[in-house]
């Protein structure tokens, strides 16, 4: 699917940005008018060790066409060039394109990223006669930190040069010269980084510029690599080109294909999934949560036994892991959710090999769970006590939890409950004996998060925590631990408190707690991050609770109009979801511009309302 925009004026570009994944943790991203605005921005963002260890290398190439500066930079006080004025046209479609015009010269561009390698292909085509001047822009750092100037020099090669830095990579032109130099811009400006209180300037280097005079429907490339040293021909770019947009053939949502694939990515000969662009690395939690919409749905069954399997090998001690390259695991609901997920893979294969594979990890993780894990132990009553800060509302300020949710977090018993009904299903499918008493037990006990006076779930018990918030949807989307009759009255109280045209919000704005911007430093944003900012993600177990409980037409529309909102959406990230929205009108919204519980939980649920 593609978009086409026509940019009104600098602050108009830069509130679109698009990303493209390389399937290996690197990519490509600016806005829809090629100005950087964050640190993460750039042409060649590389994966050293994929998915993670990423670095910006090229951040971009600005180009002149006959004496006319296309570039737009954010220095003190002023953009300079205002190369936005000749833009007539921003396309996303299988790669993000430019087309501007100079006098009577019209100048394409097309920004590819091969798949499976840190390899940048930009394309330009030109309607006239023209002298183009292209300059990289280059650095040598991580992308989370905007500092220094690094120590870079190059070595010429056949059409173009090696740029060495604690990175090295390949500057090449099939049909442009390369002139060498060493010149530095200085004062370069991201406001988005300045808006969230990190490092917001630097510096980068030119370490030279590319020249062509071109004819009519004249072509040529600019290569940006850390891996090939001459340009990939034609065929592979349209190959490339061809794979990204048959993704799109059959899918449920073709305008999240994309993005939806994007997130899919090798590690170790395996495959994982990505939390979100920019920063986030692979996982535990929200790969499982988002696996179903991303490649159940779609039916990309390979994929997610892949990604099953590696999670799978990563568990340890009945925990998956909550950052799989940190290896960290200090996550409760994680392996929960991960239950939940192999569950819907059979359900959608039959493939009894998969469950026989991983059972041990199934088991260790019920069986860990029934006694005691490093966040977690189960109660007399069957219950679940988690330990501060392990649910999914994880942020910490100054070291301490903001929303610590000691003790029974309501939905990480409702998986809880799931998980061991689905372990007692897929232990038939292994022929395996299983214990089938303990669910009962958890149902049972889990009537004690009836809160009758509010009409709706206690988030936690023991000690008991009354805040309205959306975890109780989790209970009411994938348990049948409510009767319709509570599941109704709580989606009434969720729909009136939570509901906003952009997901659910992490806390009622009745709370004292509430907070309803997510702006600020980072101690500012970490303290509204589960305070009352809405997750999209949300809008899934939402959907699937109000289809439980045969909810009115009024709320199914309210939902469907929220899946709309977010599909339709052309600000922050195009073509996909981002990760959090402001509690508050109008919603503005923040955090990574694509999110892949978001995405895939956008899909799931309308692949549910499509079938209703």
């Amino acid at each position: 699917m593609t978009i086409s925009l026509k940019p009104d004026g600098y602050l108009d570009g830069v509130s679109r940005e698009w990303v493209v994944g390389n399937g290996i943790g690197g990519y490509a991203s600016s806005t829809s008018i090629g100005a950087n605005t964050r640190s993460y921005h750039g042409l060649l963002v590389a994966a050293r060790e994929p998915p993670s260890e990423r670095w910006l290398l090229l951040s971009s190439l600005d180009e002149t066409v006959n004496g006319i500066e296309l570039a737009n930079h954010q220095y003190p006080g002023a953009v300079h060039p205002q190369g936005f004025a000749y833009l007539q046209e921003f396309t996303l479609g299988t790669f993000p394109a430019f087309r501007y015009r100079v006098g009577d010269v019209t100048l394409d561009k097309q920004v590819a990223i091969l798949g499976g390698e840190n390899t940048a292909v930009v394309r330009y085509r030109a309607s006239g006669d023209a002298q183009i001047k292209i300059v990289p822009l280059v650095t040598s750092r991580s992308f989370h930190k905007a500092e220094g100037r690094p120590a870079l020099t190059q070595t010429l090669r056949a059409g173009g040069t090696m740029v060495e830095g604690d990175c090295p990579f390949f500057l090449l032109s099939d049909r442009a010269s390369y002139h060498p130099g060493d010149d530095w811009y200085y004062g370069f400006q991201y406001q988005e980084e300045r808006s969230r209180g990190l490092l917001w300037t630097e510096d980068l280097q030119a370490p030279g510029h590319f020249q062509i005079s071109v004819d009519r429907g004249a072509e040529f490339c600019i290569m940006a690599s850390t891996w090939r040293t001459a340009l990939p021909d034609t065929e592979v770019l349209d190959a490339e080109q061809a794979r990204r947009s048959a993704l799109e053939t059959g899918h449920p949502l073709p305008r999240l294909a994309q993005a939806a694939d994007s997130f899919i990515v090798r590690r170790d000969g395996g495959r994982t999934i990505l939390a979100g662009y920019h920063w986030f690395d692979d996982w535990g939690r929200d790969a499982m949560i988002a696996l179903p919409g991303l490649l159940l749905v779609p039916g990309r069954y390979d994929l997610a036994r892949e990604v099953l399997l590696t999670f799978a090998r990563a568990s340890r001690g009945g925990l998956l892991p909550n950052d799989l390259g940190a290896g960290s695991y200090y996550t409760v609901d994680a392996s929960l959710w991960f239950v939940r997920a192999v569950h819907q893979y059979y359900l959608h294969t039959k493939d009894a090999s998969l469950v026989r594979e991983i059972w041990p990890a199934l088991q260790g993780i019920i069986e860990a769970y029934q006694s005691q894990t490093p966040v977690s132990y189960m109660d007399q009553d069957g219950l679940i006590v988690s330990a501060p800060g392990a649910t999914w509302m994880d942020a910490r300020v100054d070291g301490q939890c903001v929303t610590p949710r000691s003790g029974k977090a309501c939905e990480i018993n409702a998986l809880w409950y799931a998980a061991l009904l689905s372990a007692q299903a897929l232990a038939r499918t292994c022929r395996r004996r299983w214990r089938s008493d303990l669910a009962e037990e958890v149902r049972r006990s889990f009537g004690r998060f009836w809160n009758d006076e509010a009409g709706c779930l206690y988030d936690v018990i023991d000690p008991v925590d009354p805040a309205v918030r959306p975890n109780q949807v989790i209970a009411a989307a994938f348990t049948d631990l409510l009767s319709r009759t509570r599941q109704r009255r709580m989606m009434s109280s969720v729909e009136a408190q939570l509901l906003t045209p952009y997901g659910l919000r992490t806390l009622s704005p009745h709370d004292r707690g509430y907070i309803g911007r997510y702006q600020g430093d980072a101690r500012q944003r970490d303290l509204a991050y589960h305070q009352g900012t809405v997750w999209p993600w949300l809008l899934g177990p939402y959907v699937t609770a109000l289809i439980n409980c045969g909810g009115p037409k009024k709320s199914v529309s309210l939902a469907r109009a929220a899946l709309s909102a977010l599909l339709q959406q052309d600000r922050g990230g195009l073509c996909s979801v981002a990760e959090i929205y402001d509690g508050d009108a109008p919603h503005r919204p923040g955090g990574c511009i694509s999110q892949a519980w978001s995405v895939g939980e956008l899909i799931r649920a309308d692949s549910q309302l499509s079938v209703r």
